[in-house]
């Protein structure tokens, strides 16, 4: 059997954590996470890969939730196509109900997994734009806080493939957004599940 993984980079430790020295895994491609941005460019950005990977491997695993635009992509292919069945990698990582738990005791919480720690206050500049403000002779971080303004807290899910860095980068991260760092941890278990399918 031959897996081809078209995945986010923000989940690039987890996996590659889950399939080292899978001799099933012939492909793997991360897209940039910026790009979930824009959920119709990242659903045209994915099927493309999916276009070249198609005829080379015998089944392809998204490592992605739903992401706004990507629920039931897997029934527009012949070849088979798991996509985990959860509205993001948050959900992916924390699981549906933790996450669920988590709003529920701060509606404004910004969930950072290992990678999202690394992408940082950048990623968030990229995803919004803000690198314009620049150009204008404005301070980007000054107008993200304007726009992080409904969110209180910062959540560290420490997902077992962390460092001391992720969790500075993090600090920085509610710092720059004026937000409370909370720390968490979690077992990938639910995307080593949704992984393992496709061995069955």
């Amino acid at each position: 059997m031959r897996i081809g993984i078209v995945a986010c980079s923000i989940l690039r430790r987890e996996l590659e954590n889950i399939i080292k020295d899978d001799p099933d895994v012939t492909a793997i491609v991360y897209l940039d996470a910026a790009i979930h941005v824009n959920p119709q460019k990242m659903k045209e950005a994915i099927k493309e890969q999916i276009e070249t990977l198609k005829d080379k491997v015998d089944l392809i695993f998204l490592g992605y939730g739903f992401c706004q635009s990507l629920e039931k992509i897997e029934e527009e292919y012949d070849i088979p196509v798991i996509l985990p069945q959860v509205d993001d990698c948050i959900a992916l990582l924390l699981t549906p109900q933790r996450y669920d738990e988590e709003k529920k005791k701060e509606l404004g919480t910004w969930f950072m997994t290992p990678g999202w720690a690394e992408a940082g206050v950048d990623m968030v500049i990229k995803e919004l734009r803000l690198e314009r403000a620049i150009k204008l002779g404005k301070d980007p971080i000054r107008m993200a806080r304007r726009l992080f303004t409904h969110y209180k807290r910062g959540l560290y899910i420490e997902t077992g493939v962390g460092n001391d860095a992720d969790l500075a980068n993090a600090l920085d991260f509610c710092d720059k957004l004026n937000l409370t760092l909370e720390k968490s941890s979690a077992e990938p278990f639910l995307l080593k599940e949704w992984f393992h399918r496709c061995k069955e």
